[in-house]
């Protein structure tokens, strides 16, 4: 389906959405649920390109706050492959377009149940090496991703938390948004007690009878404007009745539902997981069998009924949408479910390697410049600060480097010789180089580092395990204060990393 629809198409669509909010009647017969449903969703995204619907921000890092793309930029085409999931990939496509073409457009993001002015600033497009980011995925802040990024409009709004983290919100919209919906108060239920809050008797009981399961959990999560309820209510045992899965005949399913009651209306969707004889239902890796629901993070009354902005967190992952009630259903639309990928290493780019062996060169131009450092990798003195040790391909030569605040400090150098140790005791972290300095002697160099500061630097020369010449931060010690440092440290292990080869 092209994005530009022709008149008919749009006439045709529309048709199928029928003005209804929680008040609506009838149910749209089940085996054209689907294709409803899509039609529903590509009619939301046409019509709302001049009311564009709300964005989500999924990553706040103190300089900007983003939204991640999920589609890429080119508009998919048919090639006869994935015919099947054409519609679907372009649907996704014709949303994330949407949203570029309005995105100067969002000026508003929803904090503490009242909105803060925001401005657009920029796209992410490409890497420090010139590739295109990943999408789909929410990286540490040191990764790009391909996304658009925005702002506070006033300074005086970017606020930092009591846990050292930037404030802000999740829900954006434009002011033309705003002006043709009315937001509508969300308050979370806690339970008094470790006994979740039930949900209406009345909802339980029909759902149960809808189904013909037993119900093994449910829960009251939010109230939204004056009685409108949401929560989550899992059934017991295998769904037999779960549509077939194509590429797993074998599968069998469980059953939970995201629940909304509108008065005596009780709407709900279907969200199948996995069953198993003896593990039991699961539906995200680690969930222990409990179904995790979407919770609500923005409330709107809109000219056909609610609009829902939803999240739904997991482990590995993290979904955003919305929730429509359209011709008798509670219809989903997830934008993304993004993959959490915050353990990632911070990547090393052409220009960090560049300046990496700029600084090796430095050290000593007349030794070095017969070496190239061909490979990197990652070392954890610490697990707060980004460590890179870089070596030549016989891993005769290297350096090891510590890098802060996008600055590198060239801390120690590898030689055929001197190999690399490491200690801790007591919150400090060595890096200890030693090895033969040639016939009975043996040199070390020991660096303790402290929350990533170079505390002290200790250098020994041993001959016949006898200490010749020793210093501390520069400056000559006796013998008998060599042997006490020496005695009080840690017993050390060999530095182990994983390389990467440097592509040029």
């Amino acid at each position: 389906m092209q994005n530009k629809m022709k008149p008919v198409a749009i006439a045709a669509l529309s048709a199928l959405v029928l003005t209804m909010g929680c008040n609506s009647k009838g149910k749209t017969e089940a085996s054209n649920e689907k294709d409803s449903m899509v039609a529903v969703i590509d009619s939301i995204i046409e019509e709302n390109d001049t009311t564009p619907m709300p964005m989500f921000l999924m990553r706040c890092d103190g300089q900007s706050m983003q939204v991640l793309y999920w589609s890429p930029l080119e508009e998919p085409q048919k090639s006869g492959d994935d015919d099947e999931y054409f519609e679907e990939s372009h649907q996704r496509w014709a949303l994330q377009e949407m949203f570029r073409r309005n995105k100067a457009q969002y000026t508003n993001m929803l904090m503490d149940d009242k909105f803060v002015k925001i401005k657009y600033v920029d796209e992410v497009l490409k890497d420090p090496d010139g590739n295109t980011p990943s999408i789909g995925e929410v990286h540490r802040t040191e990764i790009p991703s391909l996304c658009a990024r925005f702002d506070f409009a006033n300074a005086k709004d970017r606020k930092i938390s009591e846990y050292g983290y930037y404030e802000c919100g999740t829900v954006i919209v434009t002011d033309s948004y705003l002006k043709s919906r009315r937001l509508l108060a969300v308050k979370y239920k806690e339970p008094e007690s470790e006994a979740p809050v039930p949900l209406p008797d009345f909802a339980v009981k029909q759902l149960a009878k809808k189904y013909g399961m037993e119900v093994q959990r449910q829960q009251l999560t939010a109230t939204i404007g004056d009685s409108i309820v949401w929560g989550t209510l899992q059934f017991k045992g295998e769904y037999k009745n779960a549509p077939k899965d194509p590429y797993d005949k074998d599968r069998r399913s469980a059953l939970a539902l995201d629940v909304l009651i509108c008065g005596d209306k009780v709407y709900a969707h279907e969200d199948i997981g996995y069953y198993d004889e003896e593990y039991g239902p699961s539906w995200n890796a680690d969930d222990g069998g409990e179904y995790v629901g979407c919770y609500i993070m923005a409330a709107f009354e809109g000219p056909k009924g609610l609009e829902l902005c939803f999240g739904r967190d997991a482990p590995e992952s993290s979904a955003v949408g919305m929730f429509y009630v359209r011709s008798g259903q509670l219809i989903q639309h997830t934008y993304e479910t993004y993959h959490n990928l915050v353990d990632e290493e911070i990547p090393v780019w052409k220009k960090d390697i560049a300046e990496m062996r700029r600084l090796y060169l430095a050290d000593d131009p007349a030794e070095n410049k017969r070496v190239t450092l061909t490979k990197y990798a990652h070392f954890y003195l610490d697990y707060k600060h980004n460590w890179i040790w870089m070596r030549d391909s016989t891993n005769q030569h290297g350096a090891f480097f510590l890098q802060q605040n996008d600055k590198f400090t060239l801390i120690a150098v590898e030689t055929p010789r001197l190999k690399p140790s490491t200690m801790e005791a007591d919150g400090i972290d060595y890096l200890q180089l030693s090895g033969s300095a040639g016939g009975p002697s043996t040199y070390r160099q020991v660096f303790a580092f402290k929350d990533g500061r170079l505390k002290e630097r200790f250098t020994a020369l041993s001959i016949y395990d006898e200490i010749d010449e020793s210093t501390l931060n520069g400056k000559t010690i006796s013998k008998e204060q060599a042997e006490e440092y020496i005695a009080k440290l840690p017993a050390a292990e060999p530095l182990t990393a994983y390389f990467t080869e440097i592509e040029e």
